[in-house]
């Protein structure tokens, strides 16, 4: 029996730091180049990156523009950020195209970046380009100094299930839990895999600590069903699956615990 669920679609998390109030433009005046330049190209991509996390597309696209202006004012590697942000617009307005062309030129102002290889890998895995997916995220999690090196590990293991890899997944998935132990997600999918491989004790452990973490959700209250279902905790199955119609009515989930009473 294996788990009975899904895995969705990875969706960027944008990092914009504190939310700029209103929205005027700056008031530095600039000229082609020198500081006052730069401060302004770099004032547009940050105004421009607030805007598509807003999901504002028109004044992102405005900020973008006028940011361009002051392109030759920085350095080749800085212009990663402007192309990173007209990706992630593209990419908003599903123009995939685009977006995988503004990514690659991204990376390759700056290779180094790895904001936009991690927005570049989570594209490629919602185009269920796999293997490139995991080409780009493993070249992220090797990056000390990223942040979000443990959301990086957690996008890894689920492009490594996706290739079947569940071995490598759990790695990932567990490195992730040891740089983050306040990060949930991995715990549901180490939960999964404990599951496919019928160590249930490990499963429910799992489960048990994602709903610790995260609250009680359709997806981790279904899986513990399934969990004490095949331990044979009648009970818990009986609660734990009238928590789920009461919590989540006409969920997927609660259609998938309904159709196991019949």
């Amino acid at each position: 029996m294996k788990f009975i669920g899904k895995r969705g679609r990875l969706v960027i998390a944008l990092t914009l730091g504190l939310l700029l109030q209103g929205c005027a433009s700056p008031t530095t005046k600039s000229s082609a180049g020198g500081p006052d330049a730069k401060a302004a190209y770099q004032q547009h991509v940050n105004l421009a990156k607030q805007y598509i996390g807003l999901k504002n597309r028109e004044l992102a696209r405005i900020h973008l523009s006028k940011a361009e202006r002051f392109q030759n004012a920085v350095d080749k590697a800085r212009l990663s950020e402007l192309y990173n942000g007209y990706a992630l617009l593209y990419q908003s307005e599903l123009e995939m195209e685009l977006a995988e062309k503004y990514y690659r030129k991204a990376l390759v102002s700056d290779a180094t970046d790895s904001v936009a290889r991690y927005n570049f890998s989570s594209f490629l895995y919602n185009q269920e380009r796999f293997e490139e997916a995991l080409e780009q995220i493993v070249l992220v999690s090797e990056d000390l100094d990223y942040r979000r090196r443990p959301q990086a590990f957690y996008i890894t293991g689920l492009v490594q299930i996706r290739l079947g890899d569940a071995v490598g997944a759990l790695k990932s998935f567990e490195r992730a839990t040891q740089l983050a132990a306040q990060f949930a997600l991995p715990y549901l999918e180490i939960a999964k895999i404990y599951f496919d491989q019928k160590n249930d004790e490990l499963a429910k452990q799992s489960v048990l600590h994602y709903i610790g973490l995260a609250g009680e959700t359709a997806e981790g209250l279904w899986l513990l069903v399934q969990t004490e279902l095949r331990m044979g905790n009648s009970q818990a199955v009986l609660e734990n699956g009238t928590k789920l119609k009461i919590l989540f009515p006409g969920s997927d989930e609660v259609v998938k615990y309904e159709g196991l009473l019949k």
